[in-house]
């Protein structure tokens, strides 16, 4: 493995993003797909704009000249589980992966990095499922990472087309809207009264720090569905993602926490909140896709999902094979510990 003082990361800027193109292309063409974008707006995205949906790193490796040998981009998101990176992309050069070991650890090493300067509590991502069995090796074995019970679901027709309308899905009781801060009395009051119900209690402090979190990020917002009293039924964390093979940014939500022990009432308010997140995705301009995230034994949430025709995620159009999976990295191996042994020791 080479020694980690060959490698180096530097972020996209005017000077280097002319590289930029081709490694997604090389990306995307590893999962036969094609970079669709545009360069144009690739670098407007990244050198102009006052401050980018992603975060993309250029990857080097000081044997290998002056050009990238790969790249990763992530999205900063927010979380019931904290703040974190979601990682969109990590690619490097085959003819470098071939013969050069080390850079996609060396990628790791410094997600983790920096998940610890800003004191993240995750990294996840996504996998296609028709990955080598070498991939997942090295995402469980050697970077610590652990499948996510959590499915994906497309709402790309959803997004171009809206809802199709299933009469008992549509509640007049219900409106959603984002977040404000004076709402933070409210959600506390009817978590607590959530809580005596329950057959399993919300952890209510770490849970509204992180919504407090969300309220102030450039990425995050928090919905919430109230009925006619103005009682929450549920709350859901949707993060701005930037789709790198497109050039667009879009939204990808979190599974809906529920605030009601009403099946119906649940998926209703799964219907009324989709509704808000799609009207203010336009208002945005964040069109690029509408991704939503559900627990994988939620069968209301699947459900409501079916109702919608939306399919679970795919790396490639058409190909079951390609369904995503989420990974993701937290607790102890969000750690110096972890970050170093991706590294080999310097003699």
């Amino acid at each position: 493995m080479a020694n980690v003082s060959d490698f180096y990361a530097c972020p996209v800027n005017a000077n280097n993003i002319k590289y930029l193109p081709d490694l997604i292309n090389g990306q995307a063409m590893h999962h036969h797909s094609s970079f669709t974008g545009s360069r144009t707006k690739l670098r407007h995205d990244f050198t102009q704009a006052a401050r980018p949906t992603a975060n993309i790193q250029l990857i080097y490796h000081k044997q290998m000249g002056t050009d990238p040998i790969g790249y990763f981009a992530y999205n900063e998101t927010v979380t019931e589980k904290g703040t974190g990176i979601y990682l969109e992309d990590i690619y490097i050069r085959d003819n470098v992966r071939n013969h050069l070991r080390g850079a996609g650890s060396y990628g790791f090493y410094q997600l983790i990095d920096t998940a610890l300067t800003n004191q993240m509590d995750y990294i996840q991502w996504a996998v296609a499922m028709n990955n080598e069995p070498a991939t997942f090796s090295f995402y469980e074995n050697k970077v610590g990472g652990q499948r996510l019970d959590k499915t994906l679901y497309d709402l790309e027709d959803v997004l171009q087309k809206g809802f199709l309308p299933v009469p008992e899905l549509i509640n007049p009781n219900l409106s959603a809207m984002q977040a404000k801060k004076t709402d933070l009395r409210a959600i506390r009051r009817n978590l607590e009264s959530y809580n005596k119900t329950a057959p399993t209690a919300i952890a209510i402090k770490p849970l509204m720090d992180n919504i407090k979190t969300a309220l102030t990020h450039h990425n995050a917002d928090v919905y919430l569905c109230k009925n006619s009293a103005g009682q929450i039924q549920g709350l859901t964390f949707s993060n701005a993602n930037y789709s790198t093979f497109r050039t667009v940014t879009g939204v990808k939500a979190e599974p809906m926490i529920s605030l009601t022990h009403d099946a119906l009432i649940y998926q209703q308010s799964m219907l009324c909140t989709a509704l808000a997140m799609r009207r203010d995705i336009y208002t945005s301009g964040r069109t690029g896709h509408f991704i939503w995230g559900v627990n994988s034994n939620d069968s209301l949430a699947h459900r409501f999902m079916t109702s919608q025709n939306a399919e679970i995620l795919q790396m490639e159009g058409n190909n079951i094979a390609s369904t995503l999976v989420m990974y993701g990295i937290k607790d102890q191996n969000i750690s110096a510990q972890k970050r170093d042994s991706l590294i080999p020791k310097q003699p």
